[in-house]
């Protein structure tokens, strides 16, 4: 049974090797092979309800190896378009899934994070001025550019990161970049449940837009972090959140980040509706250094509701627990009786008709012997 068993486990389609990844100008192609003809689906994670998203086929190559792959446009599905710092430029991400199974996830399937990376091209812009022939020297300075994040932290801001809550949990979110000479703006946020719902909830001004959500943000003096508690919600019937933010840096030399971080968000009440201004405390004509900005994403928060009167539930339960044992040990106790009883009646019945019967013999002897007699 073991060999056969073995036998069958080998028999399984498998991958060979890794996918292939193509990252083209305008879409993001996967190849794969298998060992035996491939006639599962491909499909991107959370999206499998959308035809475009998911790919069922039965093909071969030319050598007639099994051969199998997708190709998305960027942006599609629910991609990720993620601006990046170091290094500059943009990143296309996504999560692939190839299931060999037409209708179950099973051991053999894979999931792959997908990531292609467009570099920007470096562009120089030069003057020339031809005034006298002294001699010119080339002086350059480079920054290190920043390594920023952006996670959720349980009860506080040093708390561990978040993967698990309930709805109504406190959190508290924090945007860090590690540098002293930057400084950086919180703007243009948004909560998306993975399916391609999201919401805003702080503007491109970098002030909230729901208090309820989540509230402005808070900068520390050194300007290179920001904070904000809340309180954990989530999508109706969605067990995931994630949330997105684009994080501008300004170089804080020369008053390089004066208009930009942090904003002034003022509120006013307007017929019960909160008005906003935000004032800034210079013109951005003052800047030397055009801002960048970069994109994002916080951990994914698994939420699971908050169930109501859980502890009356609990003492409930426990009553009637208690109760069920009551009645199970009294009408256990009643059978047992009900046995005893019924087990004694019929012994004294046994008795007296095995006492009638030796009685009635004794009799019929005693008269046979007087008659002989």
């Amino acid at each position: 049974m073991f060999f056969g068993f073995s036998i069958a486990i080998q028999d399984d389609n498998e991958l060979i090797g890794q996918p292939e990844i193509q990252c083209n100008a305008d879409t993001i192609d996967m190849q794969f092979r298998t060992r035996k003809q491939f006639n599962g689906k491909v499909y991107v994670k959370g999206s499998y309800n959308r035809p475009e998203c998911r790919v069922d086929y039965s093909t071969k190559d030319q050598y007639g190896r099994p051969v199998g792959g997708i190709k998305l446009n960027h942006g599609a599905c629910n991609m990720d378009r993620q601006r990046m710092i170091a290094p500059e430029g943009m990143m296309f991400s996504t999560v692939l899934i190839i299931s060999f199974h037409p209708l179950f996830l099973t051991r053999m399937d894979k999931a792959y994070h997908i990531r292609c990376m467009y570099k920007e091209a470096a562009r120089t812009v030069t003057a020339a001025i031809d005034v006298s022939n002294l001699p010119t020297e080339s002086v350059q300075s480079d920054l290190p550019m920043p390594t920023c994040s952006y996670t959720i932290r349980r009860d506080q801001l040093d708390g561990p990161i978040l993967k698990y809550a309930k709805v109504g949990d406190e959190v508290v979110h924090r945007w860090q970049c590690d540098s002293d000479d930057y400084g950086l703006l919180v703007h243009s946020c948004y909560v998306e449940d993975g399916q391609g719902e999201k919401q805003m909830i702080i503007d491109e001004r970098g002030c909230h837009t729901d208090r309820l959500l989540l509230g402005d943000p808070t900068y520390v003096e050194a300007l290179n972090l920001a904070y904000r508690e809340s309180f954990v919600f989530k999508y109706a019937d969605r067990i995931a959140v994630r949330f997105q933010c684009e994080i501008r840096l300004c170089l804080k030399e020369d008053g390089g980040c004066d208009g930009i971080t942090p904003p002034m968000c003022s509120f006013k009440e307007n017929n019960n509706v909160d008005a906003k201004q935000v004032v800034k405390r210079s013109t951005l004509d003052k800047m030397n250094i055009v801002p960048i900005d970069a994109d994002f994403f916080s951990q994914t928060l698994y939420v699971m509701e908050q169930e109501e009167n859980d502890n009356s539930t609990s003492k409930e339960l426990m009553e009637v627990s208690k109760n069920t044992i009551c009645m199970s040990s009294a009408f256990v106790s009643f059978i047992f009786v009900i046995s005893v009883s019924t087990l004694v009646l019929i012994t004294a019945v046994f008795s007296a008709w095995l006492y009638t019967q030796c009685y009635r013999k004794r009799m019929a002897k005693n008269s046979s012997i007087v008659q002989y007699a």
